[in-house]
């Protein structure tokens, strides 16, 4: 009798290991991806990915047990992988009504500000939208919410560059007559360029989104769920307001 007893319990200890397993297997691979993009993500003195939303995802990895890997990547690549390749997510994007029924979100994460800078010792003077479209080359970052969102508003007189600081370069040597950047974002961006960020001034503020983590259409939404059911639980304990103190944006 007691023979039989721990067969029973050794034969349902099996089950139950194999029944974990294949619950372990049914869990799909999530590429992560996001692009260098300084406070939000970067990487730091020794090389180590961080930035708030990074410490975002890494801590709601940790909550639920999912341990893939972070990709840094150009933006436009992210885009592609968030368009045809299922169990994606690409972060930190602009949620706007263009994009809307494209993606699933988790989010928001912050809101964020963006404008048209000019050199500080510039004549140039925007008051209303259509003004900018009369000033000569405005840079902006391809593909990215400010490409978009002034392409369709009709500028025909965008420089598309792979990267912000590109556009500011090219603003100080005098190739282009303003960028667009986010207000926070500015001294970054100058301090990659190899410049100050009281070398350029605003001429005209653009317009404020709020930035989420977008997921690939496909994805199964419990996953997209579980996410944003554990980011809320965040907000909740205050450990996502610890993360907007570190960096700065509560």
């Amino acid at each position: 009798m007691v023979l039989l007893k721990h067969l029973l319990i050794t034969a349902s200890l099996l089950c139950l290991s194999t029944q974990t397993f294949a619950q372990d297997k049914t869990q799909p691979v999530l590429s992560l991806y996001c692009e260098d993009d300084k406070p939000l993500q970067f990487y730091d003195d020794n090389k180590k990915l961080t930035g708030l939303t990074v410490e975002v995802v890494q801590e709601i990895q940790r909550r639920i047990g999912n341990t893939d890997r972070i990709q840094v990547v150009p933006w436009s690549r992210g885009i592609d992988k968030l368009n045809t390749v299922p169990n994606s997510f690409l972060f930190t994007m602009a949620r706007t009504p263009d994009r809307e029924h494209l993606y699933q979100w988790i989010g928001p994460i912050l809101s964020i500000e963006y404008g048209l800078y000019v050199r500080a010792d510039s004549k140039i003077q925007i008051h209303k939208l259509e003004d900018a479209k009369k000033i000569g080359l405005i840079g902006v970052y391809r593909d990215d919410i400010r490409d978009q969102t002034l392409t369709k508003l009709g500028f025909t007189n965008l420089d598309r560059a792979g990267s912000v600081a590109s556009s500011f370069k090219k603003l100080m040597i005098g190739r282009i007559a303003a960028y667009a950047d986010a207000k926070k974002g500015v001294p970054i961006t100058a301090s990659l360029a190899g410049y100050k960020a009281t070398d350029v001034k605003l001429a005209y503020d653009l317009f404020k989104t709020p930035l989420y983590i977008a997921v690939s259409k496909s994805t199964d939404p419990v996953i997209v769920a579980q996410w944003n059911t554990t980011l809320d639980d965040m907000k909740k304990d205050k450990t996502f307001l610890k993360l907007l103190k570190k960096y700065n944006e509560e």
